[in-house]
Parts: structure tokens; C-alpha cells; sequence
């Protein structure tokens, strides 16, 4: 990025009256959950919210799209979320336009790491052409590379500003707080943007590109210790954890909140904290089947899902079949 006295024609010189920049020394950048909390103290009460991954490109009228879509679901706590597609192929360079109708579904999530940093970690997702049309299909879980919804969500689940050098956990942790305030999870229809990702011509240009953990040398320890704390706050800390182990300043300002129980999602959902293992297999339930099961509990003043009248509870269908590897072929 070139100074706008050099180059004035940039996107952020010609719109600099819209967007705010946040500049801070490279060797304080101890990763993406404090980078982003310092995005949600930038919110100046906008009716939107709306979060993606660098290395992200959108589609023509992108803007346009995605508050139709958001619209589509009818509900006030929708945040229409997944794991972006890749690139390659994927939008008409002369138009803008996207070139293909698939998408992907946020429903695969498993365990990952060890002790007391063990944590669910979502892995790869399924995607294809969606199987419900004319609104945003339900999933259970939230990505942090694209998150759209009301402004409101900024407020209710801020990202905390106490979890220094965490990476992995962080979806989980935004994920479940979102879920306890009345948050509703949506994949959307059609994608509007899509991410570079490093394969195939990209993955020598991604390769370049300088990562947060250049500096880890000057933060040792500290992701551990607050991996203890993003876990303690949702519940999924090691039953060797005591509660006086973890940092709890403001505990309640980056907690859960009191429209649902977690022990609901995960009764819901089929994931044994305590024993620390899921019910495989849970992308054969999330999709038009749902959809079916939890829509009509959609509330009437539109504020959320009614998780109080639901009494589904996910069991693997499948228990002797090997679950789809976590891990896909991409490098973020």
C-alpha cells in the first residue's frame, strides 16, 4: 500500500471518508483474536457487522447480495457464516460475477491437541450446490473467515481481548458465546466472496506473505495460558482445571450469555465435553433435515430459534463407519 499522496487512485485513498485504518507495530501483533478485538472496538453502532479473512476477494454487488440473503431468513439473530471456497475459478474476471453454485456448510468439528489445550477444532466442511433455495440454510457452528450479520452481534459476543497468541479456538469460543446469546448460524445460499488460499498458482504468492507467529519468541507461554482461559469460559476446560488456574478479569463482558444453555448445544448437537469426543457424522443431519427439524421454532417476533421447544438430540447414524478426515488439502 502506497501513500495517497503517491497513489490517490487507491480503493483506500478514493474511499477514505468510509473506512477506518488501524496501524500497529508488526512485533505487537500477537494474533488473530486480540487483531480482531481491536476491529470490534472500532464499531461505531453500523446496522451491519461483518468479518472475513485477508486474502479474500468479492464478488460484483456483493454488498447488495448478502444483506438480500440475510433478509431471506427472516430472523433478527441470523449471522450467515462459513469457511470460504477457494478462489481458482471461481469469479469472471471481465465481470465480477461468481462461476459456480456451490458452497460450503459448516457441520464438521472434532477434537484437536492435548492436556489441558485440547480443544474442538472445525475442520474442513463439505461443500456443494445448495438443497434449499430462496433462504440461508442452519448449521451449528460459526467461522471466523466470513461472519455477516447484524451490528448487534459485535456488541453481544466482542472477541476478547485476553487471548493472546490463540489461532485455533477461536471459533468455538465465538461460536458457542453467539449461540448462548440467541444467535442463529446460517450458510449462505450463494457466496459473495471467496479466499485465496495457498494452492495450486496462489500457493508461492501465500507463502510470502509474513504470519503472526514470526514473533512468537516474544510472547512465550502466553497461548497456553490463555487457552486455559477461552476454555474455562465456555465450559470445555480439562476436568484437572481448577477455575483459579485461568485469567478471569472481565469474565462476564467476553462470557455466555442467558438466552441458551451450552449444555444445550452440546446435548443438541452430540459433543461429550466431559469425555471429550462427538457424535460423528453430523453433516447428514445439518442441511435440509435441520432445517425441517428447527425452522418452525423460529420465534414470532423473529429474535432466534426457540431452543426451548426443541428436544432433538444428535446420535451418529453411522457408528461403525470411519468419519471424514478433519483435516482437507488446504493451507490457510
Amino acid at each position: 500500500v502506497k501513500s495517497c499522496d503517491a497513489d490517490p487512485d487507491q480503493i483506500l485513498c478514493r474511499h477514505a471518508d468510509q473506512i477506518d485504518v488501524y496501524s500497529m507495530d508488526a512485533t505487537l501483533a500477537v494474533g488473530p483474536v486480540f487483531a480482531r478485538h481491536i476491529g470490534h472496538r472500532m464499531y461505531r453502532g453500523e446496522y451491519f457487522g461483518m468479518q472475513c479473512d485477508a486474502h479474500v476477494k468479492f464478488t460484483q454487488d456483493w454488498d447488495a447480495d448478502i444483506i438480500e440473503q440475510w433478509m431471506s431468513a427472516k430472523n433478527e439473530m441470523a449471522v450467515l457464516t462459513a469457511y470460504l471456497s477457494d478462489i481458482q475459478g471461481a469469479i469472471d474476471e471481465a465481470t465480477g460475477r461468481r462461476l459456480h453454485e456451490s458452497r460450503p456448510i459448516m457441520c464438521r468439528t472434532d477434537y484437536e491437541g492435548f492436556g489441558d489445550q485440547k480443544h474442538l477444532r472445525h475442520g474442513q466442511q463439505p461443500e456443494g450446490k445448495p438443497g434449499i433455495h430462496g433462504e440461508p440454510t442452519l448449521e451449528p457452528y460459526w467461522a471466523a473467515g466470513y461472519s455477516f450479520g447484524r451490528g448487534h452481534f459485535v456488541v453481544q459476543v466482542p472477541y476478547d481481548q485476553y487471548l493472546p497468541q490463540i489461532f485455533q479456538g477461536e471459533e468455538i469460543s465465538i461460536g458457542l458465546r453467539g449461540w448462548t446469546y440467541g444467535y442463529d448460524y446460517y450458510t449462505p445460499e450463494k457466496s459473495v466472496c471467496f479466499h485465496m488460499y495457498a494452492v495450486g498458482k496462489n500457493k508461492s504468492k501465500r507463502k510470502k506473505v509474513k504470519l503472526f507467529w514470526e514473533h512468537s519468541n516474544l510472547y512465550q507461554g502466553v497461548g497456553s495460558y490463555a487457552m486455559l482461559r477461552l476454555l474455562g469460559i465456555i465450559s470445555m476446560s480439562n476436568s484437572g482445571i481448577a477455575s483459579d488456574q485461568w485469567f478471569r478479569d472481565e469474565e462476564e463482558k467476553y462470557g455466555i450469555g442467558n438466552v441458551r444453555t451450552l449444555d444445550k448445544f452440546f446435548t443438541t448437537f452430540g459433543i461429550h465435553h466431559e469425555q471429550e469426543k462427538v457424535e460423528q457424522h453430523l453433516c447428514r443431519f445439518v442441511g435440509a433435515k435441520m432445517q425441517k427439524e428447527f425452522i418452525p421454532h423460529l420465534r414470532k417476533d423473529r429474535m432466534g430459534i426457540n431452543y426451548d421447544t426443541i428436544d432433538y438430540k444428535f446420535v451418529d447414524p453411522a457408528p461403525d463407519e470411519k468419519p471424514p478426515p478433519l483435516n482437507g488439502d488446504r493451507s490457510f
